[in-house]
């Protein structure tokens, strides 16, 4: 399924509806294709708070890029990190065999002309002996001017890859600028506009007991990653950033076409930053992963997980519904950069860079 440009998305202000227009519906008919309803468009915005998240969709693609730029450099510091490796091994055996040769030659090399004459039964056999001396000394030069090289190689190398750590400590600073660049400008917005963190109120939200975590004998290792509903299970619907009437200006994340019930799955292990309810997304799961990003779980019929809780990568955390602003049953996926509305990524590159094909 081919995604839409940044572009396409540049007023992220667009994806705001779904935190404030109806509260829950409820349904138990699959959808083939389910329509996210009007509570994922456009509410009516200040200026103040459109500028701003139009501020924030710049800020996250800056931090994206620089994402993918401090990668690049980390591939390349290990790169070198190992070519420096091969040349120091290279040189340690240079002069390991120098060092051979040296004790020979300070062994057998101190023997005066007449006395390797009168130790050498025959004419022939002393020049064989000469010749090989010969051989030798050319053999010697070759492997001196060798290590020299490798010395000399291994000199750039070492410059390389400390050229290579610099970028990548210069990367990894600009990424964290261009991160709290997002979160500061997240703050203005969401202040701008009056918009809550995901909670749950003070009724609580319709929650499931958690799974057991009891492995079973001969169980597959758990992937790393994975997609938040099983491939049997799911069909792909609204994409990230979908135009539509619905939409002014493009959907927060991917829409899996599921029957209520169906169970939901953390994409990666990672610890439950918030559950809540009673918004546009229903029922709905924030995961906090390692790398730093979040994940969205959305218009679930149950909540079968807990703030703070570890979660590992499948672990069921909910079952799919039809609560909040939607019109058929499916789950509302996003990842993003903060675990605020407004921060979000592109959903399938996102996965895809992490093995998983939707």
């Amino acid at each position: 399924m081919s995604q839409p440009s940044w572009p396409a998305r540049a007023s992220l202000a667009a994806l705001l509806g779904a935190v404030t227009l109806a509260g829950p519906t409820s349904g138990t008919a699959p959808a083939a294709a389910p329509d996210p309803g009007p509570g994922e468009a456009r509410p009516r915005l200040s200026a103040r708070a459109d500028a701003l998240y139009r501020e924030v969709a710049r800020a996250t693609a800056r931090y994206e890029a620089a994402r993918r730029e401090t990668a690049a450099q980390r591939t390349a510091v290990k790169s070198a990190r190992r070519a420096l490796g091969r040349g120091q091994r290279r040189l340690a055996a240079l002069r390991t065999r120098l060092g051979g040769i040296a004790r020979s030659q300070y062994r057998y090399g101190a023997w005066s002309a007449g006395a390797r004459m009168a130790l050498t039964r025959t004419p022939d056999a002393l020049l064989e002996q000469l010749r090989a001396e010969r051989q030798a000394r050319h053999a010697l030069a070759g492997l001196l001017a060798s290590a020299r090289g490798a010395e000399r190689r291994l000199e750039r190398q070492r410059a390389r890859t400390r050229a290579e750590l610099r970028r990548l400590e210069t990367g990894t600073r600009l990424r964290a600028a261009a991160r709290t660049a997002v979160e500061r400008r997240l703050a203005l917005a969401r202040e701008a506009r009056g918009a809550a963190p995901v909670r749950e109120p003070k009724g609580g939200c319709p929650h499931g007991d958690p799974p057991k975590r009891r492995p079973k004998p001969g169980a597959a290792r758990a992937p790393r990653w994975t997609a938040p509903v099983a491939p049997r299970d799911y069909e792909l619907s609204a994409g990230y950033a979908s135009a539509g009437a619905r939409w002014s200006q493009g959907h927060t994340g991917q829409d899996f076409a599921v029957e209520s019930g169906t169970p939901v799955r953390a994409v990666g292990a990672g610890r439950v930053w918030a559950t809540g309810c009673g918004d546009g997304f229903g029922n709905q799961v924030v995961i906090r992963h390692p790398d730093g990003y979040y994940t969205q779980y959305a218009h679930l019929s149950e909540i079968q997980t807990e703030r703070g809780r570890r979660v590992r990568a499948g672990e069921r955390i909910g079952l799919s519904g039809d609560t909040g602003n939607s019109t058929g049953p499916h789950l509302h996926f996003e990842a993003r950069v903060t675990p605020y509305l407004g921060s979000e990524v592109a959903p399938e590159p996102w996965l895809r860079e992490r093995g998983v094909e939707l």
